[in-house]
């Protein structure tokens, strides 16, 4: 009996050390698993930012001279009432060119989607408060959906605007234009985006400035010094 038990306690004692031995390796196993996940995590071919090339001088230029060729404001409207409304509620109190039953102050433009969905307005004050003596007007972009405009865009100081062929989420892009002096110009490029339209770059034009010895330089062609940071802000040209 005595041989037996014996027996049975060292079967025990094995037992237990090699099931000692199964979780040691197990824990050991854990650790390395890990190591090999945060190797492979290291190794994982990572993503590059994304590559801003500016346009250059010349491709600037061409899409100038293209926007230049597109540019339309559309059809002249009346202001709807909801919106005259709400843009005469905005101006400053005591203005003293401001006449609330005026509705020349302001000139709204049809937008289209494609030449048979209306899809907005493009408004611009003409006088009074909504302009200051430069010439530059405030300006907006109302998207009319589900019967009720809402407001895309606001600008403080356009002097002009236009709309392009090109189109961004079916919108056409727009340049806007800005009077800085008499012998210089800023434009503006908005593209849609899905719910709005937000700027994408723009240029500056001018017609003289002071050359690096003083004098003032008239060239044949004016100056044009692009805001664009990257080649995808220009849109691509429409071909026919």
């Amino acid at each position: 009996m005595a041989s037996i038990l014996k027996l049975k306690a060292k079967l025990l004692q094995k037992s237990l050390s090699l099931e000692s031995l199964h979780g040691l390796r197990r824990a050991v196993r854990i650790p390395t698993d890990a190591l090999l996940l945060a190797t492979s995590v290291l190794l994982w071919p990572q993503a590059l930012p994304t590559q801003h090339t500016p346009p250059t001088a010349l491709e600037v230029e061409a899409f100038v001279d293209r926007a230049a060729s597109e540019e339309y404001v559309g059809k002249e409207v009346r202001v709807p009432d909801q919106i005259f409304k709400e843009l005469v509620a905005g101006v400053p109190a005591g203005c003293p060119d401001f006449h609330p039953e005026d509705r020349n102050i302001l000139v709204a433009h049809q937008i289209f989607f494609t030449p048979d969905l209306f899809v907005g307005l493009a408004i611009k004050g003409s006088d009074g408060c909504f302009c200051s003596p430069t010439g530059n007007c405030a300006f907006w972009v109302f998207q009319l959906k589900s019967g009720k405009y809402r407001a895309v865009l606001k600008r403080g100081s356009v002097q002009s605007f236009g709309f392009l062929k090109s189109r961004t989420h079916g919108y056409p892009d727009l340049v806007t234009w800005s009077h800085g002096s008499a012998t210089m110009s800023g434009a503006r490029l908005f593209r849609f985006d899905g719910y709005r339209y937000v700027a994408s770059g723009g240029w500056d034009v001018e017609f003289e400035y002071l050359g690096d010895d003083g004098q003032i330089v008239k060239p044949d062609k004016p100056r044009i010094t692009s805001h664009f940071t990257s080649k995808d802000q220009i849109p691509r040209e429409v071909k026919p």
